[in-house]
């Protein structure tokens, strides 16, 4: 189905636009020189790393505006989404082949997954308040504990970090009626250090389902609000809070009632809120105590045909404390982690609460000059399956100044959640079900010439046991085992004015009870991005694709395989100021991400920020 064309005189002047001389010098775009903190729960360079770590930085946000986290993320290594529908609609991330609750999701170190189906809200993040975002892909409950049978996906806020005041206001439109405004500003002293940012989206969308003929558009509200604080109380201690609060409401179709009446005017409004309180204390020069209370929050209240119809409102509280060793040559992590999972509102629930506790213990160590070990183990205590116990070993090999190898085996878990166990009937409850486990073998080949290309190719096999899925009846129940194996090249290349950045993944993820492929995962994906950049513009495509895929376990439909362009550039008018503007879906492409499910056609957006 076709949407809303884009608007050809704003198009004509941004070619116009990207075609008019500028003075400018050609300036090289910055290597990625990160350091990243997931894989090992402490810092680290990424260079270093022997997990599969992907990093999405503030500079990469802005280069490829995109309009949401799925967006920005889709098509990375191990990488696939699916919405039903437009903005705001239901997002399901599927980390190398694994469900779509089995990938940990962090917000600033606090889990925002729902204690009742486990999943995390990807549709109510705001990407205009995220500094980057660290993605380790593979099982990863030795540092992490539950959910981490994908990885991990740990986002960043934005933070002041420079001794100085700075703000952003950044208005914009687009198709379907879209309006958008963000603004932040910073401010920092020698010992304390200020971040506050809004933000605010809205657009009338277009209608999510073929089969809705009434013609109405689902549309889409969202408000962000996020604060931090830092303060040093002197050189060896810090104290932190910080708050992030989402919400807004969303149109969408295919809702039923108590009565299992259906509708296509159902609407959601949701809030998405953290807390976090935080005292890191340098004990010596390498001794580091970190403590960390968390608080997440989600309330999603569904209304049927301007009725109310159900209210789910949940609270999850984390309390973390890890000791960090730092040497040359040994990196030690270890801590304690405690986690109370409470359902404060909902219907049908016959127990609304548990408890977890972790401890944990994750070292890398540099055996030789070429020679890197890593190692983990961590056990949990949940309170409704007692104890599970987790570990990871890996070995890196520096063959040269530019190449390494490296193999690794890891193991990860994921308790039933509070939906599956102990929900009503009517959503398959089975308080029956056993914790769901996963050992992943990996190997690595890693080439880094020089700093204007990095490369790595991995290889992987994950053998997820007990995993839960949906019988005939809509009753959840263990399955044997899947295996998903697979394969992922990522590359990136700067050559004086251009940046290309790639990513293919090629997997088999099977059900080995029937040799069928798991529902909504492709055999192929990936990803191009290609830019140019000089002192005062620059300019970028992006091709994204996906194979064919499985709609659903109860039903033999297939969804075809698509490929997907975009276009985007960005003009520095003056120092202060930066326009902006792309089409996403340029061709207009008719594609599916789940049967019955309109998706977006082309989208033109445009915006101009001010910096001061």
């Amino acid at each position: 189905m076709k949407h809303s064309r884009f608007k050809y005189p704003l198009l004509i002047s941004a070619l116009t636009a990207i075609s008019t001389p500028l003075l400018a010098n050609p300036v090289q775009l910055d290597p990625l020189q990160v350091t990243v903190t997931t894989p090992l729960r402490m810092e680290q360079p990424l260079a270093e790393s022997l997990a599969a770590t992907t990093v999405i930085t503030r500079a990469d946000i802005e280069r490829l505006q995109p309009d949401s986290v799925a967006q920005l993320l889709r098509g990375t290594a191990g990488v696939e989404f699916a919405s039903n529908g437009g903005a705001g609609s239901v997002t399901s991330l599927f980390m190398r082949g694994t469900n779509s609750n089995h990938t940990l999701v962090l917000i600033d170190g606090v889990k925002i997954n729902s204690p009742t189906d486990g999943r995390a809200s990807w549709q109510f993040l705001p990407v205009s308040q995220i500094e980057r975002i660290e993605i380790v892909r593979g099982p990863q409950s030795s540092v992490w504990g539950a959910d981490a049978i994908g990885g991990v996906v740990n986002i960043i806020t934005r933070q002041a970090t420079a001794s100085t005041n700075q703000g952003e206001i950044r208005v914009g439109a687009g198709n379907q009626n879209t309006r958008l405004i963000d603004a932040s500003y910073a401010a920092a002293s020698e010992a304390t250090r200020f971040t506050s940012a809004l933000n605010y989206r809205e657009t009338d969308g277009f209608n999510a389902r073929p089969a809705d003929t009434s013609g109405e558009k689902d549309g889409y509200e969202h408000y962000g609000l996020r604060l931090q604080l830092e303060h040093d109380l002197n050189e060896r201690n810090t104290l932190s809070a910080g708050y992030l609060r989402s919400q807004g409401d969303n149109q969408y179709d295919n809702c039923s009632d108590a009565s299992w009446n259906t509708s296509d005017a159902c609407k959601e409004e949701f809030t998405l809120q953290t807390l976090s309180l935080g005292w890191t204390h340098q004990l010596t020069e390498a001794w580091q105590i970190d403590t960390l209370l968390q608080r997440m929050d989600e309330d999603r209240k569904d209304f049927f045909e301007g009725e109310a119809n159900g209210r789910t409102q949940t609270q999850r509280d984390q309390l973390g404390i890890k000791a960090t060793l730092t040497t040359d040559s040994f990196n030690l992590v270890s801590g304690f982690d405690a986690q109370k999972e409470r359902i404060l509102k909902g219907t049908g629930f016959t127990q609304d609460r548990r408890d977890i506790f972790g401890i944990f213990a994750q070292t890398q160590y540099q055996l030789t000059d070429d020679w890197t070990l890593s190692a983990g183990l961590r056990h949990d205590d949940d309170e409704f399956f007692g104890n599970q116990t987790t570990g990871n070993l890996g070995l890196d090999w520096q063959v040269s100044n530019q190449h390494n190898l490296g193999a690794s085996i890891s193991q990860g878990y994921r308790a039933p959640n509070l939906m599956e166990l102990y929900g009503p009937a009517s959503w398959g409850a089975n308080p029956n079900l056993q914790p769901e486990k996963s050992t992943n073998y990996e190997l690595y080949w890693r080439y880094q010439p020089g700093t204007a290309l990095q490369t790595e190719v991995r290889l992987f096999q994950n053998e997820i046991d007990n995993l839960i899925v949906l019988d005939d009846f809509w009753v959840n129940y263990n399955l044997d085992e899947a295996r998903i194996r697979g394969a992922e090249l990522s590359a990136r290349y700067t050559y004086l004015n251009w940046h290309l950045s790639t990513s293919l993944t090629l997997q088999n993820p099977k059900d080995r009870s029937n040799n069928e492929l798991l529902p909504r995962r492709a055999r192929e994906s990936g990803r191009i991005d290609l830019d140019y950049q000089v002192t005062h513009w620059g300019a970028g495509f992006t091709v994204e694709g996906q194979g064919k895929r499985a709609n659903s376990a109860w039903d033999s439909l297939e969804m075809g395989g698509y490929v997907l362009a975009h276009t985007r550039a960005h003009w520095h008018l003056s120092p202060d100021w930066t326009l902006r503007a792309k089409i996403d879906n340029l061709f207009d492409k008719d594609y599916e991400q789940a049967i019955g499910y309109n998706t977006p056609g082309r989208y033109f957006e445009t915006s101009l920020t001010y910096r001061f």
